[in-house]
């Protein structure tokens, strides 16, 4: 595809119409130094080398690419738009890549999905430019309007309105593209159709070990800071920052996992530095070789982080806390769509190699969903019964989990109790729940 479609004109068209607003308009003038101290963010330095970097891997690829029969001028400017897109957005999204183990997985498989499937056919033929030139800021003010409806409840019908509107228009354009495909087949069954559709994914794959390498880089980066503050001999921290490399190379979490132990068991000679990764060692064995704990001491930590993990809450690593405790958590959780929703977290506490309590924390920020977030605390907590008791849950438990009232009784010679803690001062009823299987 050498050439700009209508669609891509019109778009082009509009965005030079903005800046223009924008840096020209007295009107415009916060909105126009908050687009300056954005450029001059992606300009900085450092980020000028991470592209300069990034674009000759991508040349790279193209040249490779080149010499397998795989890419040819015409797919300069599906290039470029690669670059822009993928290939620089990939870069900002390094936090993703940490919470979602399957990123790059996910990266890899989204161009071959059928929306993207979708999205090249639709592609390929827009309508007339007048036309595009007036949808196109339709579509983007409802595709907004849609994003700020869905994020309170009481504008879910709204919400479905610009919603349905949208889905109208991408049937419109399907047919479209359907309609012009069958009318002109000899000019969609051409060679230079086939690389349109295959050079995008390829880059995309091809980027993935640079990306990843990107990734580790920037773990290790920030963790040689942290190291700074962690061990203060300059000759055991360098000695540190080896070991760190050989031991994990790409093994990034359990990286992480090692700086926190260090950040608790303070490091001051050599000794105890190679103390430290027999230790994480050691906790990897452990976590391999999972050995029952006699129910009347309490549970295996290494199994009852995982007691939630199909409701959703993964935990990390049970690592020790301060003194002999050891805990691990999860994130948090959010219920509903609201601008501060309700959350819900699992925490396991205790000491090396057993778990004594296991507890669900849930924090009602407001009182408009606060039913449904307790139904779904009672249900989770439920759950967490069955799997660490093998017992379900008395009708007692379940109405104070409900009505959010203490409680208190033993299931066995376990004490199961819900806590109820109110915010002092919080103007909109706020308060959280505690729900606790404790070893007594």
């Amino acid at each position: 595809m050498d050439s700009l479609n209508n669609r891509e004109i019109a778009v082009a068209l509009w965005i030079i119409v903005a800046i223009i607003c924008i840096f020209s308009s007295s009107k415009w003038e916060s909105v126009r130094s908050s687009v300056s101290g954005l450029l001059s963010a992606f300009f900085v330095k450092q980020i000028i080398s991470v592209q300069i970097i990034m674009l000759g891997y991508v040349g790279l690829e193209v040249f490779l690419l080149h010499r397998a029969g795989l890419w040819n001028v015409g797919q300069i400017k599906n290039t470029i738009f690669w670059v822009c897109s993928v290939g620089l957005l990939s870069i900002f999204k390094l936090e993703s890549i940490k919470r979602d183990k399957n990123y790059f997985r996910n990266l890899a498989l989204s161009s071959l999905k059928v929306h993207a499937i979708v999205q090249f056919v639709v592609g390929i033929y827009a309508f007339s430019l007048w036309i595009e030139l007036l949808v196109v800021p339709i579509v983007v003010l409802i595709g907004l309007m849609s994003a700020v409806a869905g994020t309170e409840d009481r504008y879910s019908q709204v919400k479905r309105i610009f919603d349905y509107i949208l889905i109208m228009f991408s049937l419109a354009t399907i047919a479209n593209a359907l309609y012009m495909i069958c009318s002109n087949l000899g000019d969609f069954a051409k060679e230079s159709t086939i690389y349109d559709f295959i050079v995008p994914p390829l880059l995309t794959v091809f980027y993935i070990p640079f990306l990843y390498m990107f990734f580790v880089y920037t773990v290790y980066e920030s963790a040689f800071i942290r190291l700074n503050f962690f061990i203060k001999d300059e000759k055991v921290r360098i000695v540190a920052k080896l070991y760190s490399v050989l031991f994990f190379n790409c093994r990034v979490a359990q990286l992480e996992r090692w700086l926190r132990h260090i950040s608790i068991d303070k490091i001051g000679s050599h000794r105890e530095l190679v103390s430290s990764f027999k230790h994480i060692s050691k906790m990897n064995r452990l976590e391999n070789s999972v050995c029952d704990v006699p129910i009347s001491e309490g549970w295996s930590p290494y199994i009852a982080k995982d007691y939630l993990a199909n409701e959703g809450f993964i935990t990390g690593y049970y690592n020790k806390s301060y003194g002999n405790e050891w805990s691990a958590s999860s994130p948090m959780i959010e219920l509903g769509s609201e601008l501060l929703p309700d959350n819900i977290a699992y925490y396991i506490e205790g000491v090396e190699g057993v778990a004594k309590k296991l507890k669900l924390n849930l924090n009602i920020n407001g009182l408009s969903s606060v039913l449904i977030s307790r139904k779904r605390f009672m249900e989770t907590a439920e759950v967490l019964i069955q799997k660490s008791l093998n017992m379900n849950m008395t009708d007692a438990t379940k109405q104070a989990l409900l009505a959010g009232e203490s409680h208190c009784e033993f299931y066995g010679d376990k004490a199961v109790s819900v806590a109820v803690n109110l915010w002092p001062g919080h103007k909109c009823g706020g308060h959280d729940l505690k729900f606790t299987v404790a070893n007594d």
